[in-house]
């Protein structure tokens, strides 16, 4: 049962993601200022820890019954590293790298874009 809701989790992320990178492509502007406003917002930080360390846990369950699952268990703690990294830089410094990233030209970001669409594919792939 955990796996396949873990399996179901994986999926979602993979599909949300792909969704997001997908409409940062288009409007690379418009996506920026959503991300950089929630990051202002007092539950912008404590939603991505919570959403890197849910990822994290379901592709640590799913990742035996992935196409992928050393690459999964792998991308599985680096996604828990990642929420405690969030953690013990703060909000400041966090609201510091995505205002960088909001700076960048449309097409820089486009292309970190087409990485997040393909991590998206990646992880929709991989468990189906």
């Amino acid at each position: 049962m955990l796996t396949e809701i873990s399996q179901v989790v994986v999926l979602a992320f993979g599909a949300i993601v792909c969704a997001m990178s997908l409409w940062g492509l288009a409007a690379p502007e418009k996506m920026m200022t959503f991300v950089y406003g929630a990051m202002e917002k007092d539950w912008g930080i404590h939603l991505a820890v919570g959403l890197r360390v849910l990822l994290g846990a379901a592709l640590l369950v799913a990742a035996p019954g992935s196409r992928f699952p050393l690459l999964f268990e792998i991308l599985g703690w680096i996604a828990i590293v990642a929420a405690v990294a969030i953690l013990l830089m703060g909000r400041e410094r966090l609201h510091k790298i995505v205002a960088y990233f909001k700076g960048l030209p449309g097409a820089m970001i486009r292309g970190w874009l087409v990485f997040g669409a393909a991590f998206g594919v990646l992880l929709v792939y991989g468990m189906v």
